[in-house]
């Protein structure tokens, strides 16, 4: 294989390395081959409403099926034109209607500050019993739910649960720990976290989201993982392990690096995807190519190229087709340039078989988007195909990884990419982004908007042909942080999230000020069905919001109030 020409090269100097892990919040910004183009003829649509307040709330603590339900009416301040934003429109690439079901006449850059939890969720006095389960889990269960259940008021239940140990959640770029949920066929999820110890582990929920005991949890042997997807009988999951190139912290060696090794010295890693059925763990496939024989600093300083994990974010997806998991992930590749080993960050996708053979397919390729970050992928049965997109600093857009056709360009500092779902009734998809609201300045950290796109996926390049503003930032007002997922088993909605702060910049873990929204909008154009309302819960830009298989989504967060408890919120399909 190649390398692909517009490949920056990363000196391997100590003080390059510092700098790069510093500005890897937003990619590197290196001078690349520009991409294909991006198509200009676009709509612009902002969906501003009022955020629902109308729902009473139910509060349920169930412990070993003690159940104490109160039900309360909130008095709830309701704020206006929490979106607002200047509306353009050109010609569209397709044509579509009604696309926004309320809209905002104040035509204003001075967006209200976003309302706090305070403002949108009554205080609710809650009864907690922690009871200690005998080699099990100390299962603490709250659930709070709102709204009615149709799309235009969905139901949202936050249920809290408590593993027994501290967890380590994190936004960190090169190193992020996330929680994964994945719903179970058959009723129920499994969730993945890493614990404060460096264990990965993996519990299992009932349908109503509280653990279920007689199930044990599961301790997956990796350093760390990027995803979990769980079926009836067990799990896989997309995690590192050490590589196995012997020498220096298992990389081989460093000498045959490109300028000075670092120091200290970084660690080399492999992804696996991972089958347990139960608790046993069944097979283990290596997607990346380092080897005893092949160490990820290659065999010498004109050795063959490697494909391995280094101390780039070790982030990825799963996705099934019904037989094979797609693994879409951001990867290394050490390559001999100029008579040394120089080592790229980049993308890589493969698909398994159900025996933990790597499958021969055209969606997988060995190098993708470079740089890479945001790597989302979604099975598409329509087409019979896996589709990935990327953000990438290769022309600053959202691109594919596969055909390297521009999506969406992009100011690196401002956008993180939610992920991607499918549309209904064009064959396209759609997906959540934030971007650099007017009036910010350019690469720098100021203020976002978050988008939704359409787009489709032919031979050429063709950009999208709808961009709607679901957030809007202002001087005093941040967006970011976007989700999306499919909503409902008919695959007519789709769910949407972002967070909202004051402060500028990529959201910081801890931040108070952060709000989580979520709003409900139309699989066909994007129109609102449901207002924007909060959800009492931390947001993370690397978590998946995902759709289970009685078509809710779900999405598991650290809690609010306990850093060894997940909160599980669940937007109920509708």
């Amino acid at each position: 294989m190649k390398l692909r020409s517009f490949l920056p090269v990363i000196a391997l100097s100590l003080s390059a390395a510092n700098a790069y892990a510093s500005a890897h919040k937003c990619l590197p910004k290196f001078t690349v081959i520009s991409a294909a183009a991006v198509a200009t003829s676009a709509t612009t649509i902002v969906a501003a409403s009022t955020p629902n307040t109308s729902a009473a709330v139910t509060t349920t603590n169930d412990v070993q099926n003690s159940t104490t339900t109160t039900t309360t009416s909130p008095v709830i301040t309701t704020t206006t034109n929490l979106v607002v934003a200047t509306t353009t429109t050109v010609t569209p690439a397709i044509t579509t209607t009604n696309l926004v079901a309320t809209t905002s006449t104040t035509l204003t850059d001075a967006v209200p500050a976003p309302v706090t939890t305070a403002d949108v969720v009554p205080s609710i006095t809650e009864t907690t019993t922690t009871t200690t389960f005998a080699a099990l889990i100390p299962a603490t269960t709250t659930a709070v739910s709102t709204g009615s259940g149709s799309c235009s008021n969905p139901s949202i239940t936050v249920t809290n649960i408590n593993v027994g140990e501290s967890i380590n959640v994190n936004e960190d770029d090169a190193g992020s720990s996330i929680i994964s949920i994945s719903s179970i066929p058959s009723g129920g999820s499994r969730i993945a976290y890493a614990t404060t110890g460096g264990t990965i582990k993996v519990v299992t929920l009932n349908a109503d989201d509280t653990i279920n005991t007689s199930v044990a949890t599961v301790t997956v042997d990796v350093v760390d993982f990027a995803d979990l997807y769980a079926d009836d009988t067990g799990f896989v999951i997309l995690g590192t392990r050490d590589a196995e190139g012997g020498g220096t912290l298992n990389c081989g060696n460093p000498s045959n690096l490109c300028g000075t090794a670092p120091n200290p010295a970084i660690p080399c890693y492999d992804m696996y995807l991972i089958r347990f059925d139960g608790s046993t763990e069944i097979w283990a496939t290596k997607l990346t190519s380092s080897s005893a024989s092949l160490p990820p600093y290659s065999t010498s300083s004109t050795g063959p190229e490697v494909y391995m994990i280094w101390w780039y974010a070790h982030q990825g997806q799963i996705a099934f087709d019904g037989a094979n998991w797609g693994a879409y992930f951001g990867a290394a590749i050490s390559v001999s340039q100029g008579g040394c080993i120089n080592i790229h960050q980049g993308d890589r996708m493969k698909v398994v078989g159900p025996l933990g053979e790597i499958v021969s397919s055209v969606d997988s390729f060995d190098w993708g988007c470079s740089h890479s970050g945001y790597e989302r992928l979604v099975y598409d049965a329509r087409v019979g195909h896996f589709v990935m997109i990327c953000k990438t600093d290769n022309n600053d857009q959202l691109m594919f990884p596969d055909t390297y056709n521009t999506i969406y360009p992009v100011d690196l500092w401002y956008s993180d990419l939610g992920g991607i779902a499918l549309d209904s009734g064009s064959g396209g998809y759609w997906a959540s982004v934030s971007n650099i609201h007017a009036g910010q300045p350019a690469d720098a950290s100021g203020n976002a908007d978050v988008h939704l796109i359409h787009f489709t996926k032919t031979a050429v390049a063709s950009g999208v042909d709808a961009d709607i503003v679901l957030a809007a930032g202002s001087v005093t007002t941040n967006a970011r942080a976007p989700h999306i997922a499919a909503l409902g088993s008919d695959a007519s909605s789709i769910l949407v999230a972002w967070e909202t702060a004051t402060s500028a910049g990529e959201l910081q873990q801890g931040n108070t000020g952060r709000v989580l929204w979520v709003q409900v909008v139309s699989a066909t154009d994007g129109s609102a069905v449901s207002n924007p309302v909060t959800v009492s819960a931390a947001g993370n830009r690397y978590s998946f919001f995902k759709t289970a298989h009685d078509g809710s989504v779900a999405y598991p967060a650290q809690a609010l109030d306990s850093d060894s408890a997940i909160n599980v919120v669940r937007v109920a399909s509708c």
